[in-house]
Order: C-alpha cells, then sequence, then structure tokens
C-alpha cells in the first residue's frame, strides 16, 4: 500500500514516456535512412523527440547539436519527473540528477590534463544542468593546475574525491591519472546512492542495490580490462583503483582479475564467474572491442525487466524509463555516424545496444 501511495502518481507518467520509445520499426526505418538530414527528420517525427527537437533545421544539424539537444530532452524528462515524487527522499533523488554532473566533471577533468582550452560558448559539450549544476565544467576545463581544479570544485561534494587522487597519483602518466580520477568519482556516487537508499522502503533498496550494483560491476570488469589492455598498473594499484562497492563480483574475483597476466586470463575468470553469459562467446582478439557493447546489452536487457520482476510500485519505474531512454539516445548517435559514414543497415545494427 505504502508503495502504491509513493508511486501512483509517477508510474502513471513514466508509464506513459515508455509508451513514446523508439519501436523496432522505428529503428528498422532510422537504420535505413540515407543521409544525416533524413535521420534527423525522422527523429522529429517522433513522439518522444517532436518537442526538443521540432524547430531544428536538419539542413544545419551538425552531431553535437543533434547529441546535445538529445540529452536536453533527457534532462528534462528528469526534471519533469521530479515533481512527481512528492513523497520521496529528496537527498536519493539529488544523487540521480548527481549522475549527469559527475560525466560533466570527468568529461572537464580530461580536458585540464590533456590540457585542452576551452571557450565559454564550449559549455554545449556538457549537460546543461541549469540551477540544480554546482560545478562550473569549463573553469574545470580551463584550470592552469591541479591546485586551480581544487579551487574551482570548493564547496562542491567532489573537492576532497578529486584531491585524494592528485596527492595519491603525483608521478602518474595523464591517461592513469585520467583513468584513477573517474574511477574515484563514480565509486564516490555508487556509495553515495548505497548509501542513501538505505532510507528508503526495503523493496526500494532491494531495487537500488541490484540496479546500481550490477552497473558499478560492468564498470569495474571494463577497467580491469582496459588497465590490462593498455596501462601499465601493478596488481596492488589496480585492486585499490577500484570501487568500493560490488554486487555479484566478489574479492577474490576482483584479486584474480587483477592478478591476470592478460586478457586471456581475464576473460577465464569471467567466464566462470556471475556474468559468465556476457562474456561466453568473447575471445582474447575481440574482447576489448566487445565489452563496452556487450555490457551495454545486458545492462539495457535487465532495465528492460526490472518492472516486471521488481514491480511498478517502487522505484524501479524510474531507472526502467532512464536507463532505456539513455541507451536508446546513445543508439540515435550510433545511426547518425554510422549514417554519416555510409554502414549499410545491417553494419549498423550490429553496433546498437537495442536488439530487435
Amino acid at each position: 500500500m505504502i508503495g502504491l501511495v509513493k508511486y501512483a502518481g509517477v508510474s502513471a507518467k513514466l508509464y506513459a514516456l515508455c509508451g513514446e520509445l523508439l519501436t523496432p520499426e522505428d529503428y528498422k526505418n532510422l537504420i535505413s535512412q540515407k543521409t544525416i538530414r533524413d535521420v534527423v527528420s525522422y527523429i522529429q517525427s517522433t513522439k518522444m523527440y517532436s518537442d526538443t527537437m521540432g524547430n531544428l533545421n536538419p539542413d544545419e544539424v551538425h552531431r553535437r547539436d543533434l547529441e546535445n539537444l538529445l540529452q536536453e530532452d533527457l534532462l528534462k524528462d528528469m526534471k519533469k519527473i521530479f515533481t512527481f515524487f512528492v513523497t520521496f527522499d529528496k537527498n536519493f533523488m539529488r544523487l540521480l540528477f548527481y549522475r549527469y554532473e559527475i560525466e560533466n566533471l570527468k568529461l572537464a577533468l580530461r580536458n585540464m590534463i590533456n590540457k585542452k582550452d576551452l571557450r565559454e560558448e564550449s559549455k554545449k559539450i556538457f549537460f546543461d544542468l541549469g540551477e540544480r549544476a554546482t560545478i562550473d565544467p569549463v573553469k574545470i576545463s580551463n584550470s592552469k593546475n591541479q591546485d586551480e581544479v581544487l579551487d574551482n570544485l570548493a564547496g562542491t561534494p567532489y573537492q576532497e574525491v578529486v584531491r585524494n587522487v592528485f596527492s595519491s597519483y603525483k608521478k602518474s602518466t595523464a591517461v592513469n591519472l585520467i583513468s584513477v580520477l573517474e574511477n574515484a568519482i563514480d565509486g564516490w556516487l555508487f556509495s553515495k546512492i548505497i548509501s542513501a537508499s538505505k532510507n528508503l522502503g526495503t523493496k526500494d533498496q532491494v531495487v537500488v542495490k541490484e540496479l546500481t550494483g550490477e552497473r558499478a560491476d560492468m564498470v569495474d570488469i571494463e577497467r580491469i580490462a582496459r588497465a590490462k589492455a593498455f596501462y601499465d598498473l601493478k596488481p596492488e594499484e589496480l585492486y585499490n583503483s577500484l570501487l568500493s562497492f560490488h554486487f555479484r563480483l566478489k574479492p577474490d574475483d576482483l584479486h584474480a582479475m587483477c592478478d591476470a597476466k592478460g586478457i586471456k586470463e581475464v576473460l577465464d575468470v569471467l567466464k566462470a564467474g556471475p556474468y559468465a553469459e556476457i562474456y561466453k562467446d568473447m575471445s582474447e582478439d575481440n574482447f576489448i572491442d566487445r565489452i563496452t557493447l556487450a555490457e551495454r546489452r545486458f545492462l539495457q536487457r535487465k532495465a528492460r525487466e526490472s518492472i516486471t520482476k521488481l514491480g511498478n510500485f517502487s522505484i524501479a519505474v524510474y531507472f526502467h524509463y532512464f536507463l532505456l531512454k539513455e541507451y536508446e539516445i546513445m543508439d540515435l548517435s550510433t545511426i547518425t555516424e554510422g549514417v554519416r559514414y555510409g554502414l549499410k543497415a545491417e553494419e549498423i545494427k550490429e553496433r546498437l545496444i537495442n536488439e530487435f
């Protein structure tokens, strides 16, 4: 009964929005388009994106403009849905919003470390969080050194996380430093979300732990895989840089992968572990190329199943819609790129998260 009262309004709204997600027929039509103009025109004709993109001139749109508009549409939905969670823990909802701000922070830190100066108008490469933003990503991007980064993060929840990485990895290469920073920031957010979920009901806590936990496991698996392929990290360094929270992965699994001599040994551990279904058909030769898409497809399937398994009147309704839309937007970017480079429809389909 409590779940019904808490989620009645938001469930109805999110159920209606789910009905506006792209259909398999939409996907088939999109991957068959011949020009970017045709792709944009088709997206404009859909109920989901017509309001945000209706006034866009298809002849003048650039890929980055399209991605920005799609991201704006996602954030618009999030801001709208927040108003329906009238009886919900506001601190928890704020943390879900922080997820998009930390993407801004990670991009800004990459720009700063790689010494990529940005102009004020370059703000459009970041999520526009409006008055909810606690950082200015352009200022962070243009910081001259680490001390200036920390000054620009003063008063935010991220300053201490970034400070700890800077002080612990003073002699690290730029590539390693970026990787460790991103994992530390992700780890901070995952831990905060799991901790805050304890203030929710028992059912909601289970939902958050499962849907957030599996995503956290995927982050660490990919981190280990890429470290073995591209970085020069000692096993203990790699293990210490992983997230503090895990769901199905056990410490023995993580230690075994960190101690692995190469990709093949990492794969052997994964194929014997709790996520074997994702990696069972991968080989040492194609693992790095296939890992991201395979994990996203797995997480998308879990999001689709969440309502059936976890119920309409729980926080699952939020994760169900927003994860599906997030992956749909990724697919739209992939389709746009595929059409731009003249790929055949079947070639584009192979690169998509949504399987249809």
